[in-house]
This record gives structure tokens, sequence and C-alpha cells, in this order.
């Protein structure tokens, strides 16, 4: 008995620590995963062009703000290497201490190719300590997030719509990745689209057969084409499924048979999304009062 009466304590617990955290681990995982979709495919390669573009302005960074053999080792991609102190080597200590010991080597400058290459690869390296060092990565990041915005920008204006229309009918011509660009184009337009679905209210209607009473949301106008073929006017609702309210049904029924409701958006899909155990308050005491009426009778 103890034993069954933990392990309901323990299911119970265990589902309501899921139904907390889930969200919120998925919420920062998307966002992980949004970070570095822009950051490894866009703000990289701004990083690595700034960094080409410091390397022109300046050979190597400033001693003052970067210790090229010392913070290499702090800063720097690591290898499967120790030296004699016990210090995990990297991979751009290596170039530089190459290169200072290929300067000790040839005091005279003599293969001076080779002492050319050795020391460009120094001041690379350097820089990219640099980068590592102050975070500079972060100014790529920003900068993609700043060229994703005037995209937008653009693709708003006249000429940036037909310029993106162009480009999509080139896209839909090719076999296969019009079947892949299409459908990713249905999920992101869903989800990044700034337009949004507006509900006027909260409704009940017979559906899918009479009898069974559904709980729709009132969306706007019906078909043109259909309303011009029936008598008396249309209702347009969407009936959201559970407990997955994003999709549903949307029907058009006459006015009439439509049952306003005093609920809100929020609670509709709430009740819908719990499968009808939360209800609104007002509900709530209604079927109370029907059911403890029955009773009396």
């Amino acid at each position: 008995m103890a034993g069954q009466r933990f392990s309901d304590d323990f299911r119970r617990f265990f589902l309501r620590g899921l139904g907390a955290l889930v969200p919120t681990l998925l919420t920062f995982a998307l966002m992980v995963w949004a970070y570095r979709l822009i950051n490894d495919n866009v703000g990289f390669y701004i990083t690595e062009g700034l960094r080409g573009l410091c390397s022109v302005i300046r050979e190597e960074p400033s001693p003052a703000l970067v210790n090229p053999e010392q913070d290499s080792l702090t800063y720097g991609t690591a290898i499967n290497e120790w030296d004699n102190l016990g210090r995990r080597l990297t991979v751009e200590y290596k170039i530089i201490v190459n290169y200072e010991g290929l300067l000790q080597d040839r005091p005279d400058g003599s293969d001076a190719s080779i002492l050319e290459v050795a020391r460009r690869a120094r001041n690379d390296a350097a820089w990219k300590i640099a980068f590592a060092k102050y975070h500079f990565h972060v100014v790529g990041f920003l900068i993609a997030i700043i060229l994703v915005y005037f995209t937008g920008f653009f693709l708003a204006s006249f000429l940036g719509r037909a310029s993106w229309r162009a480009v999509e009918g080139i896209l839909k011509k090719i076999p296969v990745i019009r079947a892949v660009y299409s459908n990713i184009k249905q999920v992101t337009d869903f989800l990044l689209t700034d337009g949004t679905v507006e509900f006027s209210g909260v409704v009940a209607v017979e559906y899918p057969r009479k009898g069974v009473w559904s709980l729709g949301l009132r969306t706007g106008t019906p078909m043109r084409n259909v309303q011009r073929r029936v008598d008396g006017d249309l209702a347009t609702v969407f009936i959201p499924s559970s407990p997955t309210p994003v999709t549903g049904y949307v029907i058009q029924v006459p006015k009439t048979d439509v049952i306003d409701l005093d609920m809100t958006i929020d609670e509709a899909l709430r009740f819908t999304i719990s499968g009808g155990v939360i209800k609104p308050d007002g509900e709530s005491m209604v079927l109370e009062t029907g059911r403890s009426g029955g009773s009396s009778a």
C-alpha cells in the first residue's frame, strides 16, 4: 500500500516537474539554436572578415592588449599535447613558438620566403587570440542581426518584394529544392510571420454532427463564393484540436447556429489544451449548480 502511494506520488510530482521544466528548457534550447544558426552561418564569416581587415590595418595586435605566447595558451585551440610544465598546448601557441624558433635559427634573415610565410601565420594566430580574448565574435553576431534586420527592411519594399518573388520563382522550378523549400517556407511563415490570426470571440457550434457541440473561435467573414450560394449570413469558425490548438478545422456555418460564449480566447485555449478539464470559473459554477439541482430533484 505504501509502495503504491509512493509510486503514485512520484509519478504525479515527476509529471508536474516535467510540465514546469520542459517549456522553459525548450525555450532556451530554441534560443541557443537560433543563436548558433545565425552566428555559425553569418556571424562567423563576418568575424573572419573583421579579423582579416584588422590584420591589413595592423599586422599584429598591440602588445599592450595581447601577449601572443602567453594568451595563446589560454585562448587558443587546444590540442592533445603538453609541455614540460604540464601546460596544454594550442594550435596558435605552436605557430607562434615555431615562428620565434625560425627567427633564432636564421638571424641573418636567410630563407626569407619561409620566414614571411611563418610571420603571416604568426600574425594571423595572434589576431585569433585577440578576438577570442576580447570576445569580438559577439560583434560579428550583432552585425549579422543588423544585416538580417535590413534584409527584412529591404524585402518590405516594392523592389525587395519583386526581387524575392523572382528568386522564389527560380527556387520553385528546381525539382529537389522546390519540394524542400516549399515545406520549410510553410513552417517558417507560420512561426515567424508578423501577421497574426485575429479571433473575435469564442463560440459553440454543432460539429461534426447535430447534437455534438464543439468549442470554436470566430475568425472573420466567410468566403464570398460560399455566402452568395446560401440563404442567410454565414460565420467562419476555427475549431481547434485538443491538445494542440494550433491545428484544427475551419468551418462556415449559419450565424443562427452559432452560440456566443462568455469566455476569453485564453480560457478557450486552456479548455482545449486540457481536454476540457480546465474550465472558466463561471462555467464551473454553472455545472456545479446544475449537478446539485439534479441531485436535489
